[in-house]
């Protein structure tokens, strides 16, 4: 786990949040915080889909009470359903569940929830981008592949809804 939270711990800290999910039988999960359009903070993490939502329950309690965060946006990565590997079958119905439950609970905690297609967020959300933004600063791929497709999430609607400008543009989207 990759934290820098502890900024959090302030109450007088106003910070917008992203969190971005990649659900799964291996979910990914990414937490972004951003004062004024700048990275202040950043967790990358990994945890078992049966797990997933006790994570995020933990870390939603630990470092965001209800006046900490101005803006909350989270993008979970919607499943596909079809012919495809992977949409049918157990580890489908645990993933279906878990994007309804994710969403459950972080709309619960005042967060804006849009589920996106990974066909829409990984093109444009590239390592290149990731590095950039300085979620990432080394290589984007191996055992944390699953929580670096949730930090692509994460960007996309960071930059999506405005609160930080495209890395590699530098221009605020509206």
């Amino acid at each position: 786990m990759n934290s820098s939270l502890a900024h959090l711990a302030q109450p007088a800290t106003v910070i917008d949040s992203c969190i971005g999910i990649d659900p799964g039988p291996a979910t990914g999960i990414c937490f972004l915080d951003y004062r004024s359009g700048v990275l202040a903070g950043r967790t990358l993490l990994q945890s078992e889909g049966a797990t997933a939502m006790y994570v995020i329950q933990g870390l939603l309690d630990a470092y965001y009470p209800a006046e900490a965060a101005r803006r909350r946006i989270a993008s979970v990565e919607r499943f596909v359903t079809g012919a495809g590997a992977g949409s049918r079958g157990k580890n489908a119905d645990v993933t279906r569940q878990l994007v309804m439950e994710l969403a459950e609970v972080l709309q619960g905690w005042g967060y804006t929830v849009k589920l996106r297609n990974a066909g829409e967020v990984k093109p444009w959300a590239t390592d290149k981008r990731l590095q950039a933004a300085g979620i990432v600063t080394g290589p984007v791929h191996g055992d944390m592949n699953h929580a670096y497709d949730a930090a692509r999430h994460a960007l996309f609607g960071a930059v999506e809804t405005g609160v930080t400008p495209d890395p590699l543009i530098g221009k605020r989207q509206a």
